[in-house]
């Protein structure tokens, strides 16, 4: 059974999210690998970094040391045999925090295994004031540098919109944003809110191809396939609470639903 909602589900964004994020990324892949024509496949990748105590620092992307140091003496120096100076001070580095990790969606062309787009379901800390925003659109500004077609998902009230450029997209709940590499620095987004059905959005390709991604036929298959009607507790308020007006509108469409439910 779908979820009650005519479009996105709010009651997701809560304590369900880690994990819906997880069952939409895969059911998006499936939806973009059976429609895409030949010459591409999709794969799903993540990118990886260390979240320093520093918040404020300029993000900078894990790699790998510049030397090593073995553990045994050279040919030229027995071990031990070095004096070394005393330092001028001490200093307390920063500690680095757990390793964060997202996953997000590459379309690639088998010709040249050239990424051609890249589709990015933005999480919580996507929207915050925080290193892994930083993080975030040190990312999207590479994707579009590099002449990369990029889908942006933004299925999440909470937190701080991503920059969308100039004029201001309408107020809304929710954002799909597409950018072709071919129009850049041009870009198209659909704003909708919680009472509205996701729209079909194009996913670009190489110049003038581009297949329709169906959001709400992915939601639908990930709600079913991952049982959330059976976790989630519609008697309570949303997480974060929908606006006066939409949360009377959502308790008068959950009545429904519920009634329906039990004929």
């Amino acid at each position: 059974m779908p979820s009650p909602f005519p479009g996105m589900d709010p009651y997701l964004e809560g304590f369900l999210w880690p994990d819906a994020h997880g069952s939409l990324i895969y059911t998006i892949r499936a939806a973009l690998a059976a429609s895409l024509p030949k010459g591409y496949f999709a794969n799903i990748d993540q990118y990886l970094w260390l979240a320093e105590g520093d918040e404020e620092k300029r993000p900078t992307r894990r790699g790998e040391p510049d030397a090593f140091v073995s553990n045994g003496p050279t040919q030229d120096r027995p071990a031990g045999s070095v004096v070394t100076a005393e330092p001028t001070t001490r200093v307390r580095l920063p500690l680095p925090k757990r390793v964060r990790k997202k996953r997000y969606i590459r379309l690639i062309d088998t010709e040249d295994r050239r990424v051609v787009t890249v589709v990015e379901l933005l999480s919580p800390s996507d929207k915050l004031p925080k290193q892994d925003r930083a993080h975030y659109l040190l990312k999207r500004n590479e994707y579009l540098g590099a002449g990369v077609n990029l889908v942006e998902i933004d299925l999440l009230r909470k937190g701080h919109r991503v920059p969308m450029g100039e004029p201001d997209p309408p107020d809304a709940d929710y954002y799909l944003m597409v950018s072709k590499a071919d129009e850049y620095p041009e870009a198209e987004v659909w704003a909708f809110t919680v009472r509205e059905v996701i729209p079909v959005v194009p996913v670009p390709l190489r110049s003038g191809e581009a297949i329709a991604l169906d959001l709400r036929g992915c939601l639908d298959k990930a709600y079913d396939e991952s049982h959330y009607a059976n976790q989630i507790d519609y008697t309570q308020p949303a997480d974060p609470p929908l606006r006066k007006p939409d949360a009377e509108w959502a308790a008068e469409l959950l009545k429904k639903h519920a009634r329906k439910a039990r004929k």
